[in-house]
Order: structure tokens, then sequence, then C-alpha cells
């Protein structure tokens, strides 16, 4: 079974395309729904529930995931040495590039407001929006999709856009990611704040 550890071809893809979509903060995407995400969708769902593709993504920078936290430190009792490993706090953010330089693009990630007849104005101070954020790509050798959703998120750009001769001027954001009040917790009762949807979801 492909939820059982051991030998699933279909489960190794390379990220060739791939999009984010963005949605009402603790929207989950439900099995039925699920099918219908592609890279190329402008829409999934519909009312409270739809997702809205954000568009053209850099392909030279990719969303990136870090964490921050997490050390391990190793406990003793008197009795017994190494006794038990605990965990530091750890938090995680994912930046993610768009190329997509129209005024949508800066009033989602700037928080930019419309100007007397042209243009868009934003603060240098951030000010974050709380949404869902599913980030999918796609393997276009084998058509397998994969996908990473953050139910709960906090989102502000993280520059001013970069500007290049050879390649997109690309607009860049950070998501904070936050445990969620939808997801399912965890085997030991924890919080989840990740779901991630295999390349088996898409086709059950």
């Amino acid at each position: 079974m492909a939820d059982e550890i051991g030998i699933h071809d279909d489960g190794v893809l390379t990220a060739v395309r791939g999009t984010i979509f963005m949605a009402k903060a603790e929207t989950i995407i439900t099995s039925a729904l699920l099918k219908q995400f592609t890279v190329e969708a402008a829409t999934v769902g519909v009312g409270d529930g739809m997702w809205t593709n954000l568009g053209h993504m850099s392909n030279d920078n990719l969303p990136e995931f870090v964490l921050d936290g997490g050390d391990a430190t190793t406990l003793s009792t008197w009795l017994k040495a190494a006794f038990r490993t605990q965990y530091a706090q750890t938090t995680g953010t994912v930046t993610f590039n768009s190329v997509q330089g129209d005024k949508g693009t800066f009033k989602t990630f700037y928080n930019a407001v419309d100007m007397t007849g042209a243009g868009v104005a934003f603060s240098l101070e951030k000010t974050p929006i709380n949404k869902s954020l599913f980030i999918l790509w796609s393997d276009t050798n084998t058509t397998g999709r994969a996908g990473l959703l953050l139910p709960n998120s906090d989102i502000a750009f993280s520059s001013l856009p970069a500007l290049s001769t050879d390649s997109f001027v690309e607009f860049s954001a950070q998501a904070n990611i936050k445990t969620s009040s939808s997801l399912p917790h965890d085997k030991n009762g924890k919080f989840t704040s990740v779901a991630y949807f295999a390349p088996s979801d898409f086709t059950v």
C-alpha cells in the first residue's frame, strides 16, 4: 500500500512545473477537491472555500522552506547517561518569488493601495495577511502531482523587487507557518501545521 513504507515508484517526482494557491485562512482541501488542482487552474472551489492561483512564480528561485530551532538536547539521570532526548521549539517559513509584476501581486504581498489615476502605493512597514497556502508541483514526465498545504500562515513581502537583465524581475514574499486548528492532531496529540498530499492522493 502507498501509505506504508516500501518501494513506491509513483512517489518519486521532479518539480518541473509548479504554482501557489491562496485561500482564506484555515481552508482545508478535501479529497474530492484535490483532483481539480492543476498548475494551470486559475481558481479551484467556490465561495469562501475558493483557491486562487498566484500566477507565475520564479523558475530560478523555487519556494524555499527553512526550519529554525529544533535543536536536540540529551538529558541524563543520576542513574543513566543519555536517558532522554528533548527538542527545542521549531518554527518554519517558506519564501517564494513571483515574477508576475502586476498590481494584484503588490496588493497581495505589499498591501498596496490604488493611487488616483495610475499606480499603487505601499508601506515599507510589513503588515502580514493571514491566509491558507497550497504549494503544488507537477512532474511533466510522469504527470504526477504533489503539494504542501499550509492552512495558517502569515504572509508579507520580504524584499523590494529584484531587477535582472537576463531573467525576470522577482517579487519576494515570506510566509510564517503557524499551527492550524483545522488539521488533525498528530499521534502524540500535538497540533499540526502542514499537510502533504502525495501523488497517490490525486488519483484516488
